[in-house]
């Protein structure tokens, strides 16, 4: 064979042995090299969670300590809102948005969403982001709205030279207050979404605090807004707003307080107020309100002649029925439209006198915060016998006193609380004829509605059942018992009538002969009760002293309502027990607190159902 000159000499072949060696070397400089890294990244991974976790310790210090200032600056702040220290609520709410700012920027950034978003263990950095985050939200929405309407709606200020209320301001800072409310129902919104049980027990008690201040606040900031949304027109600024104005008689029960006496018609005009009538109740004597209410009405109060006499037009402790009836009775009797109505007693004409200071009559007669209440449903039956002079003397009673009220210059934050505290009473009620402003006024305690509601409801409602004024001497007491846990509670209802009236011959108004006549004793008095249940609720016994009696049944709003009429005897207390199934409902027993003298006195027992 011939050799060919061109091909290269290639030597001897490798040795296998020392191949395989060079490459095990070399897996093993890669296998070091990878470990190195490994080790490197683990270490920097290592440093990397340690500085995490002091990041998240030191920062979670400095956020705690801030939403503890937050806190308390909260409960400064509502306290400053009820006690009408705006100047000091303005300085705190300032103060507020501050800490909430630095809590909220030291709880934002990678590490702290990356800690939120754990699988397994992240739910305390979730809740103290979801905290610090609706406090960012509170102060710098919420607030900074309501600290620069407080400015213009300083009740210090808000009445004008002149009397009258500055309703442009309230207009124009409406909005402002609107957007505040829906920034504080976000926070609180958020809050209440974050988890509510997590491994750290300090956060669970931070947000349930957080929460509970939230939502005290925000039902604060909500009435200031219904309030805000609905004032400008109700008191004229697009043209005069007409009331009629109704007093309320405790001495003789009725569903929504009193028996509507003498009335008076309230103008309200670019925030001035004014009265142009004042009657006594016998001008709407007989007069057909033409109203229809629907069956349940019908049901329940049909035989009082609701809507055509006006001494039963109230019956119903729904109030709006009573607003509806008696727009549509005066606009019979006078053609003059009214666009609402509203209802006072005296006791609630009490807490606005000791604002102003006393009424004073054509004779000199002071009538006061300290006399009003006694003068106007026990002294003027004692001290005028003609019913004729009596009506008259009560309704100069009723136009003084409203006069001092409506012209008052005293300090109009007192005059608000004031009001306030007799509409919380159910002793000042206010209806809207426009749809709007009577769905407003519905969240309100002004509205004087029996609520739909699927919350276990106790609704004691009495009516003077003779005609007399015995009831300035009844005092009530209503004791609400329910046991059990299932979906339908067994429910036990304790209503106790004690008639308090002196054994002494009263007034022939407030105890008429006749009645004595027919063999009634002296002081003795009969009352219709109607007791409004829980929605779906059914009656299994009623007694009255142990003894079984008749109860007729209807409803009101979607409350099963058992009627009966009972005798209360002078000196005596009369006790009716309803027992009833009940659906367990939702929330806490709502109670229909109907205004009289003598305060209602209720006692709750629920069995705890955890």
């Amino acid at each position: 064979m011939t050799e060919n000159p061109e091909s290269p000499d290639t030597g001897p072949p490798p040795d296998p042995s020392a191949v395989d060696e060079l490459a095990a070397d070399t897996d093993r400089k890669r296998r070091l090299k990878r470990r190195r890294y490994l080790g490197l990244a683990m270490l920097f991974v290592g440093a990397l969670i340690l500085l995490s976790g002091a990041w998240l310790a030191v920062t979670g210090m400095l956020a705690r300590n801030e939403l503890q200032t937050v806190r308390s600056e909260m409960h400064q702040l509502r306290r400053q809102i009820s006690a009408g220290d705006l100047p000091g609520a303005r300085v705190t709410a300032a103060s507020l948005a501050g800490h909430a700012e630095r809590a909220h920027w030291l709880t934002t950034g990678p590490v702290w969403a990356l800690a939120a978003d754990l699988p397994a263990g992240g739910e305390p950095v979730e809740t103290v982001r979801g905290i610090t985050s609706s406090a960012d939200l509170l102060a710098s929405q919420a607030l900074p709205g309501l600290v620069r309407a407080s400015k213009d709606l300083d009740p210090a200020t808000l009445r004008l030279p002149d009397g009258s209320i500055n309703v442009a301001a309230i207009a124009a800072n409406a909005p402002n207050i609107a957007r505040a409310d829906a920034a504080m129902q976000e926070a609180t919104a958020r809050v209440a979404a974050l988890p509510k049980r997590t491994w750290i027990t300090t956060v669970d008690t931070a947000r349930s605090d957080v929460l509970a201040q939230l939502e005290s606040l925000g039902k604060t900031v909500h009435s200031v807004d219904l309030g805000a949304s609905i004032a400008p027109k109700m008191l004229g600024l697009d043209g005069p707003q007409r009331y009629f104005v109704a007093f309320q008689n405790n001495a003789e029960a009725r569903g929504t307080g009193g028996l509507p006496g003498a009335f008076g018609i309230l103008v309200v005009d670019h925030g001035r107020l004014h009265f142009t009538h004042f009657e006594p109740d016998n001008t709407l004597r007989h007069v057909d309100s033409g109203v229809q209410l629907g069956a349940d009405f019908n049901g329940l109060y049909g035989g009082d002649k609701s809507t055509n006499l006006y001494v039963n037009s109230n019956v119903s402790p729904n109030f709006p029925y009573a607003g509806q009836i008696w727009a549509a009775m005066w606009q019979k009797v006078s053609g003059e439209k009214v666009d609402g109505a509203i209802a006072l007693d005296p006791t609630g004409l009490s807490y606005l006198l000791e604002v102003t200071g006393p009424a004073t009559l054509k004779d000199g007669t002071k009538v006061g915060a300290d006399n009003v209440v006694s003068l106007t449903q026990s002294t003027v039956y004692s001290t005028i016998s003609s019913t004729a002079v009596r009506k008259q003397y009560l309704l100069q009673v009723a136009k003084a006193v409203s006069t001092e009220i409506v012209q008052a210059h005293g300090s109009t934050k007192s005059l608000v609380k004031a009001a306030g505290r007799a509409a919380g009473e159910r002793r000042l009620l206010v209806w809207s004829r426009d749809p709007s402003i009577e769905a407003a006024l519905d969240q309100t305690s002004l509205s004087g509605t029996i609520p739909v509601t699927s919350a276990p409801y106790v609704g004691v409602s009495v009516s003077n059942g003779l005609g007399n004024k015995l009831d300035y001497y009844l005092d009530r007491s209503v004791t609400w018992q329910r046991t059990g846990c299932g979906a339908t509670r067994d429910v036990t209802v304790s209503i106790a009538l004690t008639n308090s009236a002196p054994s002494k011959a009263l007034p022939p108004y407030v105890d008429p002969p006749e009645y004595i006549k027919g063999g009634k004793p002296v002081g003795d008095n009969v009352l219709d009760i109607s007791y409004l249940a829980t929605a779906g609720a059914t009656l299994t016994s009623a007694t009255d002293g142990g003894r079984a009696v008749f109860v007729y049944n209807g409803a009101e709003r979607g409350h099963p309502t058992f009627a009966l009429q009972v005798p209360v005897p002078r000196g005596r207390t009369t006790t009716v027990v309803l027992r009833l199934k009940e659906p367990a409902g939702t929330g806490a027993p709502v109670v229909l607190r109907q205004p009289l003298v003598r305060p209602l006195t209720v006692k709750l027992d629920d069995a705890g159902c955890g």
